[in-house]
């Protein structure tokens, strides 16, 4: 337990969480393994726990051109998160995860997420707001990159 909670204290979701809220954390966490290319979870499949990355390297993958092929559109690596829309509703997944490297990992199930945040709001609140702060940012770097790729678009037309 200690040795995660070290671990815990260094992931950005959990930086506001005290000791005690760590511990309760802990205590909800599944710790999984995955070898270098395989599936975590595939598009489309059920949604039904948020995972931290603990050691290694993930691919987020979607599908491009009519789903033939496979576009990477990030690449996530020690305390970053993925999964985080499973906690807040019942979606399929909207991209497949893949490991780059051989990845350790923290799993939360929705179900136990959901009754520590019942249980605690003040824990709630911390991670809520650090969800938030995550997804703020996936959003501006998505916009640049939209933004882009329109750039882009409209050169190569216009070069026609």
């Amino acid at each position: 337990m200690v040795e995660s909670l070290d671990i815990f204290k260094g992931i950005p979701l959990f930086q506001d969480c005290t000791s005690p809220e760590l511990q309760k954390l802990a205590a909800v966490c599944q710790k999984v393994r995955a070898r270098a290319g395989e599936e975590i979870f595939a598009a489309g499949a059920a949604g039904d726990a948020l995972y931290v990355i603990r050691e290694g390297q993930v691919a987020v993958i979607k599908l491009a051109l009519k789903e033939i092929a496979e576009e990477v559109v990030a690449d996530l690596g020690p305390g970053e998160i993925f999964g985080e829309m499973a906690l807040f509703g019942k979606e399929t997944r909207s991209a497949t995860i893949r490991a780059m490297t051989d990845v350790r990992l923290f799993r939360i199930k929705r179900e136990y997420f959901e009754k520590l945040m019942d249980e605690d709001h003040e824990l709630a609140l911390k991670i809520y707001r650090r969800i938030n702060m995550i997804l703020t940012d996936r959003l501006r770097e998505t916009t640049d990159r939209l933004a882009i790729a329109n750039r882009i678009i409209r050169a190569a037309s216009q070069n026609r």
